[in-house]
């Protein structure tokens, strides 16, 4: 499959808009506040994870290997946007080599290129892909999501009908569509913002979308 150049246009439509979320992180009694925007804090997540050891430890080995001065925000927004950089690099990377395939590029790619939860579903609205964002979100490994309707664990309210918008998608309509997301687990209510957009489309009735969550 092929990603559209509208599609892609709409797929950067979607990502999170860059206000400011503040948060105090605490380690071994150290307390740093710190000012990031969504897609920062989910890059010095994903840094966390890779390096495996939880965001609080990483902020405190940050702040003693730089030996910052005044805001130390800044100083975290510069090793995210290193962080940013290198996924972008690898990412390049893996597009190249999918490029070179002659197959185009997949949803799964664009799935994990994205800072946000984000989850893949195909015109049936079946899952097809849920990055790493989303299953941290979700608190499910992607065995347990891929091959599941999406009904199955949301609730998607918008101006339309999910299915409605689907149909509009494989007629090849280019349009995010905001929405809000219910999904019940075991012992809490999950409520959030979320976009859906069409990604891939390569004939009438063959096509994926996604839903990606805005994370407060």
């Amino acid at each position: 499959m092929e990603l559209q150049r509208e599609s892609a246009a709409a797929l950067a439509k979607a990502l999170p808009d860059p206000k400011l979320v503040h948060r105090v992180v605490q380690y071994r009694g150290r307390r740093y506040s710190l000012k990031l925007d969504q897609a920062s804090w989910a890059a010095l997540e994903q840094a966390a994870a890779r390096r495996r050891v939880r965001l609080n430890q990483l902020v405190d080995e940050l702040s003693t290997a730089t030996n910052h001065e005044g805001n130390f925000s800044a100083t975290v927004r510069a090793q995210c946007l290193a962080e940013l950089k290198q996924q972008i690099s690898d990412l390049e990377d893996r597009v190249r080599q999918q490029s070179m395939s002659g197959q185009g590029v997949s949803a799964s790619l664009i799935a994990d290129a994205c800072p946000v939860p984000a989850f893949v579903a195909n015109g049936q609205s079946v899952m097809l892909k849920a990055n790493a964002a989303a299953q941290k979100w979700l608190g499910l490994g992607e065995s347990a999501l891929v091959g599941k309707p999406l009904d199955q664990y949301f609730q998607v309210k918008s101006s339309l009908p999910l299915g409605q918008i689907v149909e509009q998608f494989a007629q090849g309509r280019n349009q995010v569509y905001p929405a809000r997301i219910v999904c019940l687990r075991p012992g809490r209510l999950i409520m959030a913002k979320a976009n859906i957009c069409p990604i891939l489309r390569r004939a009438e009735g063959d096509l994926a979308y996604v839903l990606m969550i805005e994370i407060a």
